[in-house]
């Protein structure tokens, strides 16, 4: 019986790569992602994960390839368009902590 299963579990495994699993590309979603998780996508230095943050909070979340472009520039919005998803509830950052007041 553990044989089998060890059998079992070798088989799965093997087949994983051949299925296509192991090269799997996540996708970033530009609406929901902070900075270091827009930098994981390749082609987005700091400086395009900054724009994309900043562009994002002055016009609202992206809809389309098309709105990433404005941000970024059609060249590199077509370069990363596989890498990136529009969909889902916009990011939200955290509540900025409150100004402490200076004593008198």
């Amino acid at each position: 019986m553990t044989r089998l299963l060890a059998a079992g579990v070798a088989s799965v495994l093997a087949a994983v790569p051949a299925l296509g699993l192991a090269n799997t590309k996540l996708t970033v979603n530009v609406n929901t992602a902070q900075q270091s998780e827009l930098q994981s996508v390749a082609g987005l230095d700091r400086n395009a994960a900054h724009t994309i943050i900043q562009y994002r909070n002055r016009n609202g979340p992206y809809r389309s390839l098309d709105d990433l472009a404005h941000a970024l520039g059609e060249p590199t919005a077509d370069r990363i368009a596989s890498q990136v998803a529009f969909d889902g509830p916009p990011y939200i950052g955290p509540d900025k902590p409150a100004k402490k007041k200076k004593p008198k």
